[in-house]
């Protein structure tokens, strides 16, 4: 199923139904699949070749992960410096 085509779908679901139509389609989709066919393809694509890329990808990862995890505490300082609490 496209994002499109599942988008669409959820679009034309009333609030009530859409706990029901969520759990129907998650379960209908086959992730250890997707995961495994996902590392299958990075593998011959970036780790094979020699390439580059995987560190970068671990390093941007690394990266977004802190930065959202530290930007609710830099936000709460700010705001607090903003009212003059510091």
């Amino acid at each position: 199923m496209s994002s499109q085509s599942f988008l669409s779908r959820v679009g034309k679901l009333k609030l009530k139904e859409f706990p029901e139509f969520a759990w129907k389609t998650a379960s209908e989709i086959d992730y250890r699949a997707r995961a495994e066919r996902f590392a299958s393809e990075y593998n011959q694509q970036y780790i094979q070749t020699g390439s580059v890329k995987p560190l970068w990808h671990f390093m941007v990862g690394v990266f977004g992960v802190a930065y959202v995890t530290v930007w609710p505490t830099e936000y709460r300082h700010m705001m607090a410096e903003r009212r003059g609490g510091h």
